[in-house]
């Protein structure tokens, strides 16, 4: 047993379902409160926002500037605070587990096998969700678990941490699976047995396509196993807001306040490809403040998904801002704080299987429908059969990711871009790229870079994009 757990936390077995469902919430605040994400969906040109809040207007900078990881950067927690947040959930469940290890035979007699098995279970699958999170955003990591000698630790390649991810999601699926097992740490919701291993197992489909940084990389993802693990429908994990005690969501609530952000006119002209820059300009006209609302858009979702905002005093929204459109699809949570808030849907799950379906072979038809699930039913877009050629039904399930998921998890839309841009990108007029010179990913944090007396580094700007 480490000699540094706090064997006072761990005292009392019949309070351990609580700790395990608490550091749920601390997955949560390190990527959905602040930061990453306001910044980061800015600089994927998700959204748009001159203020400076969170780091969010020197985001938006174009041409695309470093990352600043100095650790007296004012923004710093742009980057540093998924590493704490993330590490912080691993250094409670690794104890945690450990704890488990050494006092399995009295927590078998107090609390019975099953009740053991679903703790493990949940701090498993609670360690592969932070090792995912961080191989997502970080160029490398930290490979730990209740087994690592806390003295000796090198960092890892994002590839490296990813598969470590998918280790610990497989240990946890097999305790989910075919049993009564729960997890009960998202607020609100309940997965039981076979629901709670399909859930981590599409996670591990995200995770394993979403470690590209660039379209090179993309060929490379073992699409098998992706389309292996989205087999099964999700239900959707939207946990319940709790009014901004521990719960909430910044992108519902400042991310659809009309003072605070815009949609990004990138996607506004992406989803009205037909329409002359007359009337849907990309990019934003130089010291032009208003566009008129478009007449009958492309797709619906400009009308159902954004609101119209015409500014007769722009003030400092002008600078950096990015549209006319406010995003309003979930208006009524950001009224109560209160309502459920997507952070991984069987709408998101059913993409990934079908770009699967797609790059093994599988049948178009199939994918198609599957696409067609958002993009008629709620785009009102012309339906795809499938006879339609590899990049335009590819291009077309970049589209619905952008247009469905910006609003969910966090920094889904620098991922969902990376993923199709190619590495040294030139293209600024791509709709569906990351502006060229934009970072592929986050440095380690400048601080952890002094602790271990190495050289600070980053990305994008006038440095290496990855």
């Amino acid at each position: 047993m480490n000699v540094n757990i706090n064997s006072e936390r761990f005292s009392n077995p019949r309070e351990y379902s609580s700790i395990v469902d608490s550091t749920y919430v601390t997955f949560w605040k390190a990527l959905q409160h602040n930061q990453p994400n306001m910044p980061m969906s800015v600089m994927a040109q998700g959204i748009g926002s001159g203020w400076g809040n969170w780091g969010m207007h020197e985001m938006g900078y174009n041409p695309k500037r470093a990352l600043n990881n100095s650790p007296n950067y004012i923004y710093s927690e742009t980057i540093t605070t998924a590493w704490n947040g993330l590490y912080e959930v691993l250094g409670t469940m690794n104890d945690f587990l450990s704890v488990m290890q050494t006092n399995q035979a009295q927590i078998i007699d107090e609390l019975g096998a099953e009740a053991k098995d679903e703790l493990i279970a949940n701090a498993k699958g609670l360690q592969g969700l932070s090792l995912g999170y961080l191989s997502l955003l970080y160029d490398q990591a930290y490979i730990v678990d209740e087994n690592s000698d806390p003295s000796s630790s090198n960092f890892s390649t994002y590839e490296e941490v990813n598969d470590a991810a998918g280790l610990k999601l497989a240990e946890a699926i097999g305790l989910f699976q075919g049993s009564d097992v729960e997890i009960t740490g998202w607020n609100g919701l309940v997965y039981v047995g076979d629901n709670a291993a399909d859930l981590l197992k599409a996670f591990m489909a995200k995770f394993e396509v979403l470690q590209a940084r660039n379209l090179d990389e993309l060929q490379n993802i073992d699409w098998s196993s992706v389309l292996a693990n989205t087999t099964n429908d999700i239900l959707d994990l939207a946990p319940i807001g709790n009014d901004k005690e521990e719960w909430w969501h910044r992108m519902l609530i400042q991310g659809q306040d009309p003072n605070w952000v815009r949609m990004h006119q990138k996607i506004i002209k992406m989803m009205n490809p037909n329409k002359p820059d007359s009337e849907v300009p990309y990019p934003y006209p130089g010291g032009i403040f208003n566009m008129p609302e478009i007449n009958d858009p492309e797709d619906i979702r400009v009308n159902t998904d954004f609101t119209y905002k015409f500014l007769l005093n722009p003030g400092r929204l002008a600078y950096l801002l990015s549209s006319n459109y406010i995003y309003n699809r979930y208006s009524d949570y950001r009224t109560t704080l209160t309502g459920p808030m997507n952070f991984f849907t069987a709408s998101e799950v059913s993409l990934l299987r079908a770009e699967a379906i797609l790059k093994t072979g599988g049948d178009r038809s199939v994918a198609a429908s599957i696409i067609n699930n958002t993009r008629v039913l709620r785009g009102g877009l012309q339906p795809l059969t499938g006879a339609e050629n590899l990049e335009v039904l590819l291009q077309a399930i970049s589209y619905e990711r952008f247009v469905e998921f910006t609003f969910h998890a966090a920094c889904n839309v620098w991922f969902y871009r990376r993923i199709i841009t190619p590495p040294g990108n030139q293209d600024s007029l791509n709709v569906y790229y990351l502006e060229p010179n934009s970072a592929r990913h986050f440095p380690v944090p400048g601080f952890e870079l002094n602790f271990n007396n190495l050289p600070i580094y980053t990305f994008g700007g006038a440095e290496p994009e990855q």
